[in-house]
């Protein structure tokens, strides 16, 4: 392991576990973020973060008369996710007005929350709902606050079941694995996201999500991530022999010797906005038109990459390898066709080629929990997605790509 980057990863842990300990200091001078649902529901909280922390461009809701906690909380891998009934004052005129809201905290558990911030996904996503969310082109929950202070977050979203006819995604339906028919629209879907931001130039990147945030290329990042991974494929290992043989060690250790080359045959352009964590939980389907359509959530690791990323981690992390294998030419063709109707060319060549390089970056997000002890997600997620994506990178030929890359 480069001793710069594990030098780095232990800094920015111990600065982690500094900032949550400061926040608890001021939680107790009152001037900390809301830590739990009681401290949410309370109309001047409400107020508070509903007038001062829309996001971009949004008409913040108004004045909140009561609220209560129905008891309703929802299956979340680093989160607190829970629903608070709301009644504004009398006499609005909007119609659009909320009965709940959705709201997103962080979790309980202390190693979780340092995690979190150390890598910052839980900064990604409030920067997406703070300033990008309004921007896509597909259906994701609306947003009305995201605040973020010191190692607390907040957020206000849509509550989804209040969509007629709406359907969301728990892990026992990821466990199951999706249909070709229900991938498809999901392929549809990445097209749509994927062909609004092709292409945009750095300075226009950097204008919505800059590239500082950026989970695999930013400057404080790149080296801890390496060596994130590194540490983590041993343990993960030997908690996961079955799925983790040592031909898959052997390729993994290779591709962290090769971290750099794979970054730049990675994030060479065209690039585009891709969600980042786009696995069947983290879709939702509704009625629209007389027809059923495909909506994302959960941007924890939005980032500027080529929309394939999000292609291959979708098919290789929710759909069982048999029936993978049967059907994801044809869905990888699908979403070309897709993107040509948007004016977006992108070869069966080229589109192939990402799909194998890519799917090493699927496995790495198995391997991280598996071997650094389930930090962000349930066991038995992780090892469908591990067990899915070892079968996808030995079928595929990752290895060989990698090493014909020089």
């Amino acid at each position: 392991m480069r001793p710069g980057g594990t030098l780095q990863l232990a800094f920015r842990t111990a600065g982690s576990f500094l900032g949550i300990a400061a926040d608890a200091a001021r939680e107790a001078l009152g001037t900390a973020l809301p830590r739990t649902p009681e401290q949410i529901a309370r109309p001047s909280v409400l107020d508070a973060l509903f007038q001062t922390h829309p996001p971009a461009d949004a008409e913040p809701l108004p004045r909140v008369a009561s609220a209560r906690l129905p008891g309703v909380e929802f299956e979340s891998s680093n989160c607190r996710n829970f629903l608070v009934d709301l009644e504004f004052e009398p006499g609005q005129t909007r119609r659009d007005l909320p009965r709940s809201a959705y709201v997103k905290l962080p979790c309980d558990a202390l190693t979780t929350r340092a995690f979190a911030n150390t890598l910052g996904f839980w900064h990604l996503e409030y920067t997406f709902c703070k300033e990008v969310a309004h921007r896509l082109p597909v259906r994701t929950p609306r947003v009305y606050a995201a605040a973020r202070k010191g190692s607390r977050f907040v957020l206000l979203l849509e509550n989804l079941h209040e969509i007629p006819g709406a359907r969301l995604f728990i892990n026992r339906d990821v466990a199951a694995g999706t249909t070709p028919e229900r991938a498809a629209k999901v392929m549809k879907c990445f097209a749509q996201l994927h062909a609004a931001f092709w292409g945009w130039p750095e300075n226009e990147r950097e204008k919505i999500l800059p590239a500082a945030l950026n989970p695999f290329l930013s400057a404080k990042s790149r080296a801890m991530t390496r060596a994130l991974n590194a540490s983590a494929i041993a343990p993960a290992m030997r908690a996961a022999p079955e799925i983790l043989t040592p031909a898959i060690g052997d390729t993994y250790r290779e591709a962290m010797d090769r971290w750099d080359a794979l970054l730049a045959a990675w994030y060479t352009g065209p690039l585009t906005l891709i969600h980042g964590d786009s696995h069947l939980g983290n879709c939702f389907e509704y009625p629209e038109g007389g027809e059923t359509e495909v909506g994302l959530l959960d941007f924890q690791a939005i980032h500027w990459s080529k929309g394939m990323r999000d292609v291959q981690y979708f098919l290789i992390n929710s759909l069982e390898p048999d029936v993978l294998e049967s059907c994801e030419a044809d869905l990888i063709d699908l979403y070309r066709d897709e993107l040509a109707g948007r004016g977006i060319v992108l070869s069966r060549e080229d589109a192939f080629e990402q799909y194998r390089a890519f799917s090493f970056q699927t496995l790495l997000v198995g391997v991280i929990p598996l071997g650094l002890g389930n930090l962000t997600e349930r066991e038995t997620t992780v090892r469908t997605f591990t067990r899915r994506s070892a079968a996808a990178i030995e079928r595929l030929g990752f290895r060989e790509w990698m090493l014909a890359q020089g």
